[in-house]
């Protein structure tokens, strides 16, 4: 540490305090700069480096701030342009000021970790493996293997690698991984760095990995891809090898086409940021990952509810499709992950593909043979729906999934941009099936779509006789007389006697009423998504939490509330009514039109975790709704 070059001679003091220009990185007195309340700054930039860099920040007062999250106000603009004169940790203050809501993430042991245990919650949030247990069937390096062992197991020193510049989020060309490994095992580092894309399938690193079972028991190329096409053409999206250095960072996005994400941490330690995949906050996503808004705004102060999860060495985490995260490095870390489509989801994953057609995502990161998979998926559908055994096993989160794809490549062939006339028989020359992405082994592909979306119906109601026959009939009990009432007339007597009728519903009776707001039509607009401002409302497919049965129940009279009681509760229904446009707490609209039983259901466009089977229930009538409503 120099001199400070606003220092006049003899004004030096032994006790003089210190501060460092974050962009030119000199040291200067803090009586020389004549500053106060230093403890307040936020970045500082010396009177040299304002104009180039803008005027020091300060940290926002709590009682401004609207939410408990602070809003850092650091100055990205020569950080995303790539000068080298800027703070490249930068990323790590950020992230350091800013408070984040609590992981609630599961964790689970690796027994618990199968398709029952999916088939129940629907893989509607990420989830962690602490330890990988034998239960969890899945191989993976040392955990104490470098990067030169790497190099050597994916192709030697030559082999070339995508390394990205943390600070300006941009890739740094003519990397190899001889010249990475130097790097990375140097204790000098000239720049923060980071590998986030190296594919190793095919590879002798490969070779030395087995994906958890759960993982190929999900994986669409390992299920629906055809066998012979391997390994000549496939997704090679299934392993790759990430490297960060300390205080790396990648920021918000979606993993390409809404695939979910195995993440296996063999050294080191990573810091996720989560926000759910609401419509609303897809649609805010959308907005700042094609705006110039990237390169100022952090796009966690945006959404109401943003997660902090810490994952160490030998933890592995599953990210469900569409979790929007960015990810921060606080050691030098190594870590084995990989990407697959699966069919809890698939709602999700096709809003994700809607988003990046809307916003010219480049062919080179996007999920390759995306419509091809994706044919393959609907043809394996067609052929487990066929079998009894296998479909009574499916969830309805898979049954509703199977009705969305169906529902989607109709519109996709029918409505295509490409001229391709499709004849009502459903046959299209090769030249059109290349265009619009249809495997040649898929002979009528309107056909098929129409046969699943039967099929689907078919094994809904199979499933629901099943289910009324093993459900036990609900019994009421009477414990006391009921209180005696007053004489009153007999018009009365029967307004009370309707008053104190309970329903269960089980199909549809007062659900007419929420309807309309929760079916996904075959004819709707779900994923025509617009370019500046698509429909928060078919979206993401929704699950809703109803569960009962068609038995009407006689309850014993109850006590008539007092006028004080029924006044707060009047107050009560005032201020919902008032607030029913409000967000809500995961950054949702509200209906303003939903009433009785469907109020159950306000919180309307939330990615549902709840496992129990009553949240599959409501799912059954809407994919009902989807294939009753024909093309």
């Amino acid at each position: 540490m120099g001199g400070c070059r606003y220092c006049s001679p003899g004004d030096e003091e032994p006790n003089d305090k210190w501060i460092a220009c974050d962009a030119c990185q000199e040291w200067f007195h803090w009586h020389c700069l004549k500053l106060d309340n230093v403890d307040q700054i936020e970045t500082y930039h010396c009177p040299e480096c304002v104009p180039k860099h803008g005027p020091t920040t300060y940290k926002p007062h709590q009682k401004q701030r609207k939410s408990s999250r602070s809003q850092a106000r650091l100055n990205y603009a020569d950080l995303n342009e790539g000068n080298a004169a800027g703070d490249e940790r930068i990323w790590g203050k950020l992230l350091a000021v800013k408070s984040f809501k609590r992981d609630k993430f599961k964790r689970y042991s690796a027994k618990e970790v199968n398709m029952d245990l999916l088939r129940k919650t629907g893989l509607r949030e990420p989830f962690v493996v602490e330890k990988n247990e034998p239960e969890l069937d899945m191989l993976m390096p040392k955990n104490d293997i470098t990067v030169y062992d790497i190099a050597r197991l994916v192709g030697g020193d030559d082999h070339p690698v995508e390394v990205i510049d943390v600070a300006s989020q941009a890739e740094s060309p003519g990397w190899t991984m001889g010249r990475w490994a130097e790097y990375f095992h140097s204790k000098e580092r000239d720049r923060i760095r980071n590998v986030i894309s190296l594919e190793i399938s095919g590879s002798d690193l490969a070779d030395q990995i087995t994906r958890p079972k759960i993982v190929r028991d999900m994986d669409w190329i390992d299920l629906m891809w055809p066998v012979q096409k391997h390994p000549e053409e496939f997704p090679k999206v299934q392993l790759y090898c990430l490297m960060g250095t300390k205080d790396s960072y990648t920021d918000f996005h979606i993993d390409f086409g809404g695939s979910s994400v195995f993440y296996h941490i063999l050294s080191g330690a990573k810091t996720f940021y989560f926000i759910e995949p609401t419509a609303k906050n897809l649609k805010k996503y959308q907005k700042w990952s094609s705006t110039p808004e990237q390169s100022t705004t952090f796009l966690g102060d945006e959404v109401k509810e943003c997660y902090q999860v810490k994952l160490t060495a030998g933890n592995t985490m599953i990210i469900p499709a569409g979790w929007i995260h960015a990810v921060y490095t606080p050691e030098d870390a190594i870590v084995i992950g990989g990407n697959f489509l699966q069919s809890f989801n698939v709602g999700t994953q096709l809003t994700v593909y809607a988003i990046e057609q809307v916003t010219d995502v480049p062919m080179k990161f996007r999920f390759p043979y995306y419509k091809r998979l994706n044919w393959y998926a609907l043809a394996k559908f067609d052929t487990w729906l066929q079998h009894e055994e296998t479909a009574n096993k499916l969830s309805y989160f898979e049954l509703e999934s199977m009705a969305l794809l169906a529902t989607f490549l109709h519109k996709d062939i029918k409505q295509n941009d490409l001229g391709v006339v499709i004849p009502k028989e459903g046959n299209i020359a090769s030249a059109d099936r290349k265009q619009l992405e249809i495997p040649d082994s898929i002979k009528d592909p309107v056909g098929l779509t129409n046969r699943v979306l039967e099929s689907v119906k078919r094994t809904i109601n199979e499933k629901s006789k099943q289910e009324l026959e093993q459900s036990p009939k609900k019994i009421v009990i009477r414990m006391k007389a009921p209180t005696p009432k007053p004489a009153v007339s007999e018009k009365r007597q029967a307004e009370e006697e309707e008053e104190e009728d309970v329903y269960f519903h089980d199909d549809d009776e007062e659900e007419e009423d929420f309807e309309e707001d929760y079916k996904l039509d075959a004819d709707d607009d779900e994923f025509n998504v617009e370019d500046e401002d698509y429909d928060e409302e078919d979206t993401i497919p929704v699950i809703d939490n109803s569960h009962s049965s068609n038995t009407k129940i006689r309850r014993p009279v109850q006590r008539k509330p007092n006028k004080k009681k029924i006044q707060i509760a009047h107050k009560q229904q005032e201020t919902n009514d008032s607030s029913s446009s409000d967000d809500d707490s995961m950054g949702t609209s509200r209906s303003k039109s939903l009433g009785g039983i469907s109020r159950l259901f306000s919180n309307r466009k939330r990615s549902l975790s709840n496992s129990s089977k009553s949240s599959q229930k409501s799912t059954k009538q809407r994919i009902l709704d989807r294939v009753s409503k024909r093309y």
